[in-house]
């Protein structure tokens, strides 16, 4: 082996390689936060009727330019501040592999752990800011007084995993105060939200958003990402850092045909914000465990030292979700996706019994 590259390939191996998880059959899916409310024949008839449209034996290209035009009037911006990509976690990657090289990064903790993962395989130093256990805040003006020393700022927004959406007045505070820096904010869960920063794009050329089709879209399985920035980053993005064919006919097809349906897809949004509610209003009751507010469609728990007997009542239960046990400040962490009706008066049942054992 050619010293250098097994070095490389050595160092490569020492960080954690991400997993992905097993499929279990029989079991309510309640651990990757994909939209399970949407309706699985709903999807395949958009999956259909896609298919039929798409020829392969040709490249995508008059494609990309309906799926802009879509993205366009679905954002309100111009299709010159957008690019797409292979997942929202494809384009992520390759902006830290290029323009991140030699940089260094501050975001929060927790936070998506595979940005920082990415972070750490490129040898991009970054530092993380831990979230208070007691509401998931973190002190603004510190946050931003740190971040002067790095050249990349990174926030989820609504945050993975903790749920919640940071105040919006302190995200403007950040993009305000930092305006030579480059702030990625990650909004895969905004469609569930409060409010969204699409806007920001047009008025700092600093601002990067990231968003899927993989949550609300209810397409995990189809891969589609998008970004919005200016017109001179989107630009230089699309033309020379992203591959010419990032995207597939079929999944570019897949998301023109779930945007010309956007009223389906936003009716099962409400369907989750209400079931939102009466999850938080029963569990929030509860004295054993901690539930935080949620602005996504997921929860964020702190279960203490009931983490073993619920995590074993899910499986027990046929239910699965994702176990963090001890993240950052946090004690027994769990977080579990909004399912339908069925499935969430499940999960109450579980935490419901916990509390009386």
């Amino acid at each position: 082996m050619v010293e250098w590259l097994e070095k490389e390939l050595v160092y490569i191996k020492s960080h954690k390689p991400y997993k992905r998880p097993d499929k279990v059959h029989d079991f309510y899916k309640l651990d990757s936060n994909e939209n399970i409310v949407l309706e699985k024949n709903l999807i395949r008839a958009i999956a259909m009727k896609s298919l039929r449209e798409s020829d392969f034996r040709e490249y995508p290209l008059e494609q990309f330019d309906k799926l802009y035009k879509k993205l366009s009037e679905y954002t309100n911006l111009s299709t010159r501040n957008i690019g797409v990509g292979s997942g929202s976690d494809q384009i992520m990657d390759l902006l830290l592999s290029t323009i991140g090289k030699g940089r260094s990064v501050i975001t929060l903790n927790p936070t998506f752990s595979y940005f920082v993962d990415r972070c750490n395989l490129y040898k991009i130093p970054t530092k993380q800011i831990d979230l208070s256990s007691l509401d998931n805040s973190f002190d603004v003006e510190l946050f931003i007084k740190k971040a002067r020393e790095y050249d990349i700022i990174y926030i989820a927004s609504p945050n993975n995993p903790t749920g919640n959406q940071f105040r919006f007045y302190e995200i403007l505070n950040i993009i305000e105060s930092l305006k030579d820096k480059l702030i990625i904010i990650d909004e895969a869960y905004v469609e569930f939200a409060e409010y969204n920063l699409a806007n920001t794009v047009s008025k700092y050329n600093n601002v990067v958003i990231m968003r899927t089709f993989s949550k609300a879209f209810g397409l995990a399985g189809a891969r589609i990402g998008y970004m919005l920035t200016n017109e001179h980053l989107a630009d230089i993005f699309n033309q020379y850092l992203q591959l010419p064919y990032p995207l597939s006919s079929f999944s570019m097809q897949l998301a023109i045909e779930v945007l010309a349906n956007i009223h389906i897809v936003k009716r099962s949004i409400e369907l989750i914000k209400t079931e939102r509610s009466k999850i938080f209003e029963k569990l929030n009751k509860m004295n054993q465990i901690k539930i935080f507010e949620s602005h996504s469609n997921f929860f964020f728990f702190q279960t203490f030292n009931h983490f073993d007997k619920i995590k074993n009542s899910m499986m027990n239960e046929k239910i699965l979700i994702k176990n963090f046990g001890n993240l950052g400040n946090y004690q027994g962490a769990m977080r579990i996706t909004i399912g339908n009706t069925e499935m969430n008066e499940k999960i109450v049942s579980i935490f419901e019994k916990s509390q009386s054992t």
